[in-house]
C-alpha cells in the first residue's frame, strides 16, 4: 500500500535526515515506528502525508509510492484524501475556535453531504466518547482535549490511511485507553496506521511490526513477536520506553512546608527542596494550578504564602520559571546558545529587587544556601545539545526543543520552577538524562513542581504525588484520600 525504495529526504543543503529508507507498509498493517527523539520519525511522517515537500522544501532520492502513486508529485490535498495526519502538537491541526465546528470542518472541505456528515459524527461518539468537547472554545481546552479532538478530527475524515506523531504524549491514562479503542476499531475496519511513539505499552497487543529508526537510518525491523521478546538490557540500550504499564508508586504528599496556597479555606503547602509530581485527568486544571502558583494567571479569592508573608502576582512572577507544555511559545532565540541566554537575562535583578528578600531573610535564618552554580555548557550537555548549540531553535525536533527549553528554564535564577509536560513525546534516554538532572538541581531553596502523565517519569524524579481532582483549588488528594479542609 505504501512504499519506501532507497528513499531519502535532506532539507536545503545540510545532512539528510532520511537515508536509504526501504519499507513496505501493508494494507491493513498497524506499524509502529520508534527511536530516540531526533532519529527521523516525524521527517518520516511529514515525508508520507507530503508536507516534507510542499511545507518545509525537502528535497528526496529514491520512490516513496502509495498506491503506485509517487506521493513527491501529488498535490497535498490530493494526499490529505487519502492520507490522515494526527500531529505531534494537535494545535496544528485547528481552523475553528468552536470544537463542533472544527470537526465539521473536515468533512465540509471534503464536500460531504448532510447525511454522510451526521452518519460519521454519530459513528464517532458511539466509539469515541467526546460528547463532554463538543461546542466548547479550542483555546480552553487542555493539550490532551486537544490531541483527542485532533484524533476525532482524523478519524472523520475517513481516509484509508492514518499517521499519528506521538498520540499519546499529552494524555491521561483514561484518554489512552479511549485512544487505544479508537485504535483497534480503525484496525479492525481495515485502516492501515502508521504511529510514530515512545510510549509503547498501549499498542503492544496491536501492532503488526515494529520500525526503529536510529540517525535517519532505518536499522532493524521486528515482528511483533520478535519486538516482544527482546530482552530488558537490549530493549533499553535501544533507548525504549517499557513494553508494559508502568505502575506510580510514590509517598503520599505531606500538605506541609512554607509555601501555601490558599483559596476559600483550603490550602495545599508545599516544602522549599522538594520535587512534587502533579497528576490529574485531562482538563482537570493542572496546568491552570501551575500558571496561578506561579503568577501567571490571578485568581480571586486566592493567596500565596511563603514563611507566612504573602506572595504578590509580581513576587510570584520573579521567584518563577516554568516550562511550558507547548514549548514552541517560549523559543525566541535565533540559536540554541542564544536561546539560553535570553530566560537569564534580568532575572537575577528581577529575583533580588522585586522579591523583597522574602526567601533571601529566611536563607539567612537557616544558613545561606549555595548559589547557581551550573553552566550553561553543562546544561547543553547533560541534555544532548551540546553539538546543536549554533542551530536555530525551531529547526530541532520536537524532543530537542523540549530540551532546550528545560535546560534555558534551569539556567534561570530562579525559586519556584513549574513543568508542565517535561517529558512529552520523549524517548526513554532523554527520560533517564532529564530525571538525573532535575535530581541534581534541586536544591534547599527550590522546589520543583512537575505536571505529568508519565508516571515512569514521575517515579524516577518526585519526591510525592499530588492528584488534582474536580474540587477547584481545593481539590487535592494524596494517594486515594481526599483532603477535605
Amino acid at each position: 500500500m505504501l512504499s519506501f525504495e532507497n528513499f531519502s529526504l535532506s532539507y536545503g543543503d545540510s545532512a539528510p535526515v532520511l537515508q536509504d529508507i526501504t519499507l513496505t507498509i501493508k494494507e491493513g498493517e498497524c506499524l509502529l515506528l520508534t527511536g530516540e527523539s531526533g532519529s527521523g520519525k516525524s521527517s518520516l511522517i511529514h515525508a508520507v502525508n507530503g508536507l516534507a515537500y510542499q511545507y518545509d522544501n525537502g528535497k528526496s532520492k529514491g520512490k516513496l509510492l502509495f498506491q503506485g502513486e509517487d506521493l513527491s508529485s501529488l498535490p497535498i490535498y490530493k494526499i490529505a484524501l487519502r492520507i490522515a495526519t494526527v500531529f505531534q502538537n494537535p494545535k496544528t491541526h485547528f481552523f475553528n475556535i468552536n470544537t463542533t465546528r472544527e470537526l465539521l470542518f473536515t468533512m465540509e472541505n471534503m464536500g460531504l453531504n448532510r447525511a454522510e456528515m451526521d452518519r460519521r459524527m454519530e459513528a464517532l461518539l458511539s466509539i469515541f466518547p467526546i460528547e463532554k468537547l463538543l461546542g466548547r472554545n479550542i483555546f480552553a481546552l487542555s493539550g490532551g482535549e486537544k490531541q483527542i479532538l485532533a484524533l476525532a478530527s482524523a478519524y472523520l475524515s475517513g481516509c484509508p490511511f492514518l499517521v499519528l506523531d506521538e498520540p499519546s504524549s499529552n494524555l491521561d491514562e483514561g484518554s489512552i485507553a479511549v485512544l487505544k479503542n479508537m485504535l483497534h476499531t480503525l484496525k479492525e475496519k481495515g485502516i492501515t496506521i502508521l504511529v510514530a511513539e515512545h510510549r509503547l505499552y498501549y499498542l503492544m497487543d496491536m501492532i503488526d511490526r515494529v520500525a526503529f529508526l536510529e540517525k535517519g537510518r532505518l536499522c532493524k525491523l521486528f515482528s511483533r513477536e520478535d519486538f516482544l521478546a527482546l530482552s530488558e538490557e537490549n530493549s533499553k540500550a535501544m533507548g525504549l520506553r517499557a513494553r508494559s504499564k508502568p505502575k506510580l508508586s510514590l509517598p503520599e504528599w505531606k500538605n506541609a512546608g512554607a509555601l501555601r496556597y490558599d483559596k476559600e479555606g483550603r490550602f495545599a503547602s508545599f516544602s522549599l527542596g522538594k520535587i512534587y509530581g502533579i497528576v490529574g485527568e485531562n482538563g482537570i486544571g493542572k496546568s491552570t494550578f501551575l500558571r496561578k502558583l506561579s503568577g501567571l494567571e490571578k485568581e480571586k479569592g486566592s493567596h500565596c504564602v511563603l514563611y507566612e508573608e504573602e506572595l504578590s502576582k509580581k513576587q510570584r512572577l520573579a521567584l518563577s520559571a516554568m516550562v511550558m507544555q507547548d514549548v514552541n511559545q517560549q523559543l525566541f532565540g535565533d540559536s540554541v546558545e542564544e536561546e539560553m541566554e535570553l530566560g537569564k537575562t534580568g532575572k537575577k535583578r528581577s529575583l533580588k529587587e522585586r522579591s523583597e528578600g522574602i526567601i533571601d531573610g529566611k536563607e539567612n535564618e537557616q544558613n545561606r544556601l549555595k548559589p547557581h552554580n551550573t553552566t550553561k555548557e553543562e546544561l547543553l550537555n547533560a541534555l544532548g545539545l551540546s553539538a546543536l548549540k549554533d542551530r536555530h531553535p525551531m529547526s530541532l525536533s520536537g524532543g530537542q526543543k523540549q530540551r532546550l527549553a528545560l535546560a534555558a528554564t534551569l539556567y534561570q535564577e530562579a525559586r519556584l520552577f513549574f513543568f508542565d509536560e517535561p517529558t512529552s513525546g520523549m524517548d526513554q534516554k532523554n527520560m533517564l538524562r532529564i530525571a538525573s538532572l532535575l535530581k541534581a538541581a534541586i536544591r534547599e531553596d527550590r522546589i520543583f513542581f512537575i505536571v505529568s502523565h508519565d508516571y515512569a517519569f514521575l517515579q524516577e524524579v518526585a519526591d510525592e504525588v499530588v492528584e488534582i481532582c474536580l474540587l477547584n483549588i481545593g481539590g487535592f488528594q494524596s494517594g486515594s484520600n481526599l483532603l477535605n479542609r
